[in-house]
């Protein structure tokens, strides 16, 4: 019975992942997503990690163009020539319209920097290609995409570090793990207060410190084992020689988290969608309900 209906579930889910719309001459698709792609090993900070980021000052252009030497470059010389693309319209029409999305990226992955978030997008893509954000651009050549496909679908090498491989640059050396309690902080078990708190402080469940950010559980019907299961079928299949997805993000027919925004303790948030972030080594590192459409 079980096996049955996690077949079916998995077959729904799929079928709800249609094939992004096809390109429009002279448009380019866009994902807020792919902002936080960018970021790379930053999405995906162990706890110790977390506490020394928190006493590091990254108001001023100085510290984000060192960070973006030693954490970003490194992910960004991974992705292909085509993923690039996208997230430099991305980065191009969030930072020149102004959009909202641009401050969603810290809070949505939980990442502990403290920095003004326009200052910090456009320092980093001057610093890794050299020029800086357009004043103003043209907003019928850009498409919000919100096909999870199309969201789907940064590609990078996620094997040079185990081929051996020293033609890109090291990735940054990483200190700690991350622990199966990172999954726990999101089980359904966990009483909505402190989910609550974990929002409004940044201080997980579990008595760790960070900045406030988007915090959720999984729904009590929510099996987030299925989840992983479906995250690590998916990036097989879209592997391609050594070439593959660092974050999958699925949608559901159904909620299967519920949480709270950021700042925002007030006002409970049902979802349908669950990110997966997955390291260079392909190896799921973290699973969770995303908050934000």
């Amino acid at each position: 019975m079980f096996a049955s209906i996690r077949k079916h579930l998995q077959k729904l889910v799929e079928w709800l992942d249609f094939p992004p719309p096809r390109p429009v001459p002279g448009v380019a698709d866009i994902h807020w997503e792919f902002m936080g792609d960018l970021l790379g090993e930053l999405t995906a900070l162990s706890d110790t990690e977390t506490v020394a980021f928190l006493h590091r000052d990254f108001t001023g252009p100085d510290a984000i163009r060192e960070l973006t030497r030693q954490w970003i470059w490194p992910v960004w010389a991974r992705f292909t020539p085509a993923s690039r693309e996208k997230i430099l319209h991305t980065l191009d029409y969030c930072l020149a319209t102004g959009s909202e999305k641009t401050g969603w990226i810290f809070p949505s992955y939980g990442i502990p920097i403290r920095t003004e978030t326009r200052l910090f997008f456009a320092t980093v893509r001057k610093e890794l290609t050299g020029n800086p954000v357009p004043d103003s651009i043209d907003r019928r050549r850009y498409r919000e995409n919100r096909r999870q496909a199309f969201a789907n679908t940064l590609f990078s090498d996620m094997t040079a570090e185990k081929n051996g491989d020293t033609s890109l640059p090291g990735l940054p050396l990483r200190h700690g793990l991350i622990l199966p309690r990172d999954m726990q902080r999101h089980a359904a078990s966990q009483p909505l207060e402190r989910i609550r708190h974990w929002a409004a402080t940044g201080t997980t469940p579990d008595g760790v410190p960070g900045l406030p950010c988007d915090a959720a559980r999984w729904t009590s019907g929510t099996d987030p084992d299925i989840i992983r299961e479906m995250a690590a079928a998916r990036f097989e299949r879209q592997k391609h020689d050594r070439v593959g997805v660092h974050r999958l993000t699925l949608t559901f027919s159904h909620p299967v988290g519920e949480g709270y925004l950021a700042g925002c303790p007030d006002t409970t948030v049902t979802t349908r969608k669950a990110r997966c972030i997955i390291d260079r080594l392909g190896f799921l590192v973290r699973c969770y309900p995303v908050l934000r459409e």
